[in-house]
């Protein structure tokens, strides 16, 4: 089944592996728990950073992303998310990220995580 919200609480509940998008594109699909734990591409970590946990043992720091949503129907060229990720280089602003398999997930990023 597809299961499609923006509750990441229930989604992390509802789900054996999680598909995250970003204007459209997909970015990152990996087994819930691998995802949570330590996500790949620099749009997950900062989508999970503002996501509350609970209890004491939350040390994450919030990404705070800068710079402006692009345009949905004009994306810009090469990465979808390179106006406002903190891992930019050039080769992000020119070239499209292809969705490779990085361990237990695939990822679309240049420079993923993991």
């Amino acid at each position: 089944y597809v299961f499609i919200a923006h509750d990441l609480g229930v989604v992390r509940h509802v789900s054996d592996r999680i598909a995250v998008m970003y204007l459209g594109k997909l970015v990152e699909l990996a087994p819930a728990d691998a995802l949570y734990d330590s996500p790949a591409h620099p749009y997950t970590k900062a989508l999970l950073s503002a996501n509350p946990r609970m209890g004491e043992g939350d040390t994450r720091e919030r990404i705070i992303l800068k710079g402006d949503i692009p345009n949905p129907i004009n994306r810009p060229d090469g990465c979808v998310f390179n106006p406002r990720c903190p891992k930019v280089q050039e080769k992000c602003k020119t070239e499209s990220p292809a969705l490779l398999q990085v361990g237990n997930r695939q990822v679309a990023c240049h420079f993923p995580e993991n």
